[in-house]
């Protein structure tokens, strides 16, 4: 299985409730019949417990995600008419993208509507020993509902959108879930870890639209 995850910030003249409403729809309808996709949701980002000082310092307000079965299958939906269409929509809200692409892992499977979310992303030049070290971190946590583990690929800016690139450079990126807020926020100083990952792990509590 192949994931794109994009990051994501507004265009600075739009509300961020303009912002999710049009990223919802019309855009999500229209993502969400990209040929080949097994997989879609949108993560909003919240100014909720949970989102960290480096969180909100990159200022990132959503991350769509989408999963194909395979390279050859993602290469198909991105070079599709939908994607065209798709990409000249994004403009109307989207101020900057920076897209990655990575094998992701389910680990934990099964997280309520109701829980607390987050995505972590390790900032910096790649690492590849950084999901090894969150995932020991993460395993034996209590309250622990979901956990996704993705094995990055790639950085890239949005293949042929004129949308301007995020220039946000991107170590690794996990999603994790709890079983409530307050057992999110026991663990949350452990989610981001010792140095040097402490000081480089933004994290982001999400609510999530699943739309495939």
């Amino acid at each position: 299985m192949i994931a794109a995850i994009s990051m994501m910030r507004r265009r600075a003249d739009i509300s961020l409730d303009q912002f999710r409403r049009h990223w919802l729809d019309p855009h999500g309808v229209m993502t969400a019949e990209l040929p080949g996709v097994r997989y879609y949701i949108q993560s909003h980002c919240l100014d909720a417990p949970g989102t960290n000082a480096l969180a909100r310092d990159l200022a990132i307000d959503g991350f769509p995600e989408l999963w194909f079965d395979s390279i050859e299958a993602r290469r198909i939906a991105y070079t599709s008419p939908r994607i065209a269409e798709c990409n000249i929509d994004s403009e109307q809200f989207v101020g900057s993208v920076s897209r990655l692409v990575t094998e992701p892992q389910v680990i934990v499977d099964g997280s309520a509507a109701d829980a607390a979310k987050v995505v972590l992303l390790a900032i910096g030049p790649r690492d590849p020993g950084w999901p090894d070290r969150l995932h020991a971190r993460v395993m034996p946590m209590q309250g622990l509902v979901g956990y996704v583990r993705h094995t990055l690929l790639e950085q890239a800016a949005a293949p042929a959108s004129k949308i301007p690139e995020l220039k946000v450079q991107v170590a690794g990126i996990a999603e994790v879930s709890f079983e409530s807020e307050a057992t999110l926020l026991e663990h949350a100083s452990a989610l981001a870890g010792p140095d040097p990952d402490a000081g480089r792990t933004a994290i982001y509590r999400v609510h999530d639209y699943k739309l495939v």
